[in-house]
């Protein structure tokens, strides 16, 4: 088994519809992400996952928001 990496992402999100767009395409990749934490409000993405970061970086660009930077905790 994998460890799980937390990463957190800064993503502009105006609406709700915004932040259902990153948890969509982010929830397709279970069963290799076990948690998605979004902050519509702190515009905010935390994402546990056995996936490397670069991948799930770009699948939230993929969605067109702007990730205004991203770490792994």
């Amino acid at each position: 088994m994998a460890d799980t990496n937390h990463y957190q992402f800064n993503v502009v999100m105006t609406c709700s519809g915004c932040s259902s767009a990153v948890n969509k395409v982010l929830t397709r990749l279970e069963p290799d992400v076990s948690k998605i934490n979004i902050s519509l409000e702190q515009q905010s993405v935390d994402v546990y996952t056995t996936l490397p970061y670069d991948f799930i970086l770009e699948k939230i660009k993929k969605t067109g928001k702007e990730v205004k930077s991203g770490k792994q905790l």
